[in-house]
């Protein structure tokens, strides 16, 4: 009797354990669909009803030689602060309307948007802070409703982040890996502005 009692405990450890490394682990061709939703992401960008009217880049000046023009075309979401002391006119207003629509959809399944209001306008110091805020609360709120949760990077068999099945569906990257380019401005019908972000990982 006692045996039987051991072999059933085990069993349903050993079934946990199971279902555990099926939720946490990647599909074994996860690369090869990394790099088809990487292709979709540059060659799909978010369409926006209404008409471009700015864009905005996100330079900074760098401390090392790894750009031949000492300008980093980038700034860090995962560590704005980092970069904000040399972010090139930081405190320029570039928007000047008093209100703003973000949207964010990398590398996200579904999209996340918020707004954001100011009566002075945006600079640049503002959006970056405030998309990384944003960017930090969407990462929490999929890991908090997903049930196939993120693999620990010291768990993982290969460096991108796993697929997880949350309110976003975020896949392929941790915050870490993601830096802010450019933002596309864009007017619509309602004279709304709306803001897509050029993320690159």
């Amino acid at each position: 009797m006692r045996i039987k009692i051991s072999i059933l405990i085990l069993s349903f450890f050993f079934f946990i354990s199971c279902k555990n490394r099926i939720n946490q682990n990647p599909d074994e061709n996860y690369d090869k669909i990394l790099t088809e939703k990487e292709k979709s992401a540059s060659e799909n960008p978010k369409k926006v009803s209404g008409t471009k009217i700015d864009e905005i880049s996100f330079e900074v000046k760098a401390n090392t030689k790894d750009f031949a023009d000492g300008i980093q075309p980038w700034a860090s979401i995962e560590k704005p602060e980092v970069d904000l002391p040399n972010l090139i006119n930081k405190e320029k207003i570039v928007i000047s309307e008093k209100k703003v629509t973000v949207i964010i959809d990398y590398p996200l399944t579904n999209e996340y948007q918020f707004d954001l209001s100011s009566d002075k306008g945006f600079t640049r110091e503002m959006l970056l802070t405030e998309i990384s805020k944003h960017y930090y609360k969407l990462y929490e709120e999929e890991e908090n409703s997903a049930t196939v949760k993120t693999v620990p990077m010291h768990k993982r068999t290969m460096y991108n982040r796993n697929q997880t099945n949350g309110k976003y569906g975020i896949w392929g990257h941790d915050i870490a890996d993601l830096v802010l380019s450019y933002i596309e401005v864009y007017k619509n019908a309602k004279e709304e502005i709306i803001l897509v972000l050029g993320v690159d990982s």
